[in-house]
Formats: structure tokens, C-alpha cells, sequence
């Protein structure tokens, strides 16, 4: 694939707005449509800022890639006979299930690409968006990580974008940690799923936020029946606590209320569709703080 390009890189500057987008696996890709109605308003935003599925979604429209092509990138996940499996009434375990798709989708992105069967995500990312600095984006971008290490939070603002999506995006369990030479890093969204201080810290006075989280609900008590359910459990209990405490620094919040599982790609234009649906409503309000961005 052909690497794109910055066409220029903008100087920073006060008065700026941002766009922050949050993890959610399959459902941050309604960040998809978001950035498409923004796009087609006028609304460019001068930051942005994203953890996991966020951090990609956000990387490759810095890279140059187009609303249409990241949702045509995202399609390429879609695998029929597997969706068709999770609706059926064959009783393979939810999180069993959620890992082949995975893998599949994997599989499928690598043979698009002209990478060889056992392409890496590293690998991946790195045919999405070459080579290029993340200091030599048209946007200030930056996502994050969390380093096993050390315990803290890693803020991705220079250096390889690949490598940068590449932590954000290491999900426990399912894509391997990123390696770096002084440490392990994963999901960013563990410790802070919604990177509004970066994104000021980046320079944007007004943050928009496309709220993409699930609600954590009460689960009955025989449903945590193994150590895959209760690491499962865990790791959304932290994933809510890690948005909900970080959205309250929001200047505006726009809820796309999506029930579809982390790992469900087989409902990719329900996603995007929605992610537009909840902008085109909101556009009041955005150009609103746009307004008082400037």
C-alpha cells in the first residue's frame, strides 16, 4: 500500500480545539463517522489525541486516509461465516469466539496488504502508515500506552507512528504487548481511556469527546466461572473506571450509545452510521465550542 503523506504540518498554537477518541474495540469505529460529518461541516480539528481503536482511527486520518478508506480498511475485518457463528445457537464461548475473529480479521488485512501469512501487527501498521514521524504529521497527535514496567502511563508525541499505534492498540490477552527497550507496553485505555490532558497538553483549548464506552452492568455471579471470565471482567471494570473518571474534563461530550461487543466487526456500518447519526445531531453544539475555541 502506498504510504501517505503530510501535505503540511501546522504550527502550534492557542486557541485550538481537540479531538480525543477513546477505545472501545469494534466500537470506536464509530469514530469513523464522526470524523466523516466533521470533515464534511468544515470542523477540522487542530489536535488530536486517541487510545487504542481511537489511537488508530485517529492516526491513519493524520496519515491522509479519508473517512471512506479507513471504513473500506475496517470492512476487510469483516469475516461472514464467523459472524454468522456468533448469532447462531452453536455454544462456543463469547471471548473463544471474539479471539478466532480476531485472528481472522488478522489474516485477512496481512493477504490485502501483500504481507506474508505470518506478517506481524507490527508488520500491519507499518504498511498502513509507512514510516513516517509522528512529528511530521499535518495534525498534533499523540496516543498512549501503559508501560508493565514501571506501572505508569506512556504519552506517544514524536517518534514512528506504527510503533506508537502499535502500544496503544495491545489489548491484554488478545494482541501481544509492543516491546520497547525500557519497556512493556499495552492499552493505553487501562489507565486512561479518554487522553484529554494530552490533547491540551498539545495545545487545544476546547476538547471534543465521542463517548463510544459501555456502561458497566451488574453481571450475575455464575457467569464468573473461569480465569478467561474473571481476567474478562476485570478488564472492563478498569476500562470503565479509566474513561468515567477522565470524561468529567470534557468542554463537550457526544454519547453514541452502541450494546455491540469489543470484538463484533461484523457490524462495521451500523457503527459508522451511528457515529454520524449522534455528529449530525451534536453539530450545534460542536460548532458552538468551536466558536468559543477560537
Amino acid at each position: 500500500m502506498k504510504e501517505k503523506r503530510p501535505k503540511k504540518k501546522p504550527t502550534k498554537k492557542s486557541g485550538q480545539w481537540g479531538l480525543v477518541l477513546m477505545g472501545g474495540g469494534a466500537r470506536g469505529l464509530a469514530h469513523i463517522g464522526v470524523i466523516e460529518v466533521l470533515l464534511e461541516n468544515g470542523l477540522v480539528p487542530s489536535v488530536i489525541t486517541g487510545t487504542s481503536m481511537g489511537a488508530l482511527v485517529g492516526g491513519l486520518f493524520a496519515t491522509g486516509y479519508l473517512p471512506r478508506e479507513i471504513e473500506d480498511l475496517a470492512n476487510q475485518f469483516n469475516n461472514t461465516k464467523l459472524a454468522k457463528l456468533r448469532r447462531s445457537s452453536i455454544p462456543i464461548p463469547d471471548k473463544l469466539l471474539d479471539f478466532l475473529m480476531f485472528e481472522s480479521y488478522q489474516k485477512r488485512l496481512s493477504h490485502r496488504l501483500g504481507l506474508e501469512k505470518s506478517g506481524s501487527f507490527d508488520k500491519i501498521l507499518k504498511a498502513l502508515v509507512g514510516d513516517i514521524l509522528i512529528e511530521d504529521l499535518p495534525f498534533r497527535f499523540g496516543c498512549n500506552a501503559v508501560n508493565l514496567v514501571t506501572g505508569k502511563e506512556v504519552n506517544f508525541t514524536n517518534g514512528p507512528l506504527y510503533r506508537a499505534l502499535r502500544a496503544s492498540l495491545s489489548y491484554p490477552f488478545v494482541i501481544e504487548p509492543a516491546r520497547f527497550a525500557r519497556g512493556v507496553l499495552i492499552d493505553g485505555g487501562l489507565l486512561n481511556n479518554v487522553p484529554i490532558k494530552l490533547a491540551r497538553q498539545l495545545g487545544a483549548s476546547k476538547v471534543l469527546v465521542p463517548d463510544v464506552h459501555r456502561r458497566l452492568k451488574r453481571i450475575p455471579a455464575g457467569s464468573i466461572d473461569s480465569a478467561v471470565a474473571m481476567m474478562d471482567r476485570l478488564i472492563q471494570v478498569i476500562l470503565t473506571e479509566s474513561t468515567e473518571s477522565k470524561l468529567q474534563g470534557a468542554d463537550l461530550i457526544i454519547n453514541i450509545n452502541s450494546e455491540v461487543d469489543t470484538f463484533d466487526f461484523s457490524k462495521i456500518k451500523k457503527l459508522v452510521n451511528l457515529g454520524k447519526r449522534v455528529t449530525q445531531s451534536n453539530l450545534k453544539n460542536i460548532k458552538k465550542m468551536i466558536r468559543q475555541a477560537a
